[in-house]
């Protein structure tokens, strides 16, 4: 039973390790059509976020985003987007994580940090992904070698990085608009 185990994960990894240099390649060779998607509105809002929250090609770009269409299009809206699109590009993230496990020697410090995981894990990632912060990507990776429940670390991702973008997006939508005004244009 553990053999089939290994087999899968490891086919698991090798998956999400392929895919995740495939779409990193994608996004560096097509990178006007990843700047293209800004015109797509609430979409482009989704696809760039799931796309900067699940590779480390275009880091920060999400957030650029949602703040500024924050300020041109609804902030709710965009904020709700851009979590959701934050979250389901995080699960990437995990899923190279859980599938890598073999590959990392982890055994003493996947002890102490398992422990932690079982009383503060819901809070810990609940507020790293609120934070804007360049470690999410790693942490998001180690959730999944942690194996924690892939439903648990989308929700805590969906409370922490819709909470952020919203955030981003209402100052998107007051800073654009005071900008816009102060200059004389129509809003």
């Amino acid at each position: 039973m553990e053999r089939q185990n290994s087999r899968r994960d490891l086919r698991l990894a090798v998956l999400s390790i392929c895919l995740t240099i495939i779409l990193g390649f994608l996004i560096i060779q097509h990178r006007e059509f990843v700047d293209g998607l800004r015109h797509w509105g609430y979409l482009g809002c989704f696809l760039i976020n799931v796309v900067a929250s699940g590779t480390l090609v275009l880091p920060g770009m999400g957030a650029i985003i949602t703040f500024t269409l924050g300020g041109v299009l609804h902030p709710t809206i965009v904020g709700l987007v851009a979590g959701l699109g934050e979250a389901t590009g995080a699960v990437g993230a995990y899923l190279t994580g859980y599938g890598g496990r073999g590959f990392l020697v982890t055994d003493p410090l996947q002890g102490r940090l398992s422990g932690f995981m079982e009383r503060h894990g819901s809070k810990a990632m609940f507020l790293m992904a609120a934070l804007i912060n360049p470690i999410y990507y790693p942490f998001a990776v180690w959730m999944g070698v942690l194996r924690v429940r892939v439903t648990k670390f989308f929700i805590c991702t969906l409370l922490g990085r819709t909470l952020k973008n919203l955030l981003l997006a209402y100052l998107g939508y007051f800073g654009i608009r005071s900008v816009l005004q102060w200059m004389g244009l129509e809003v």
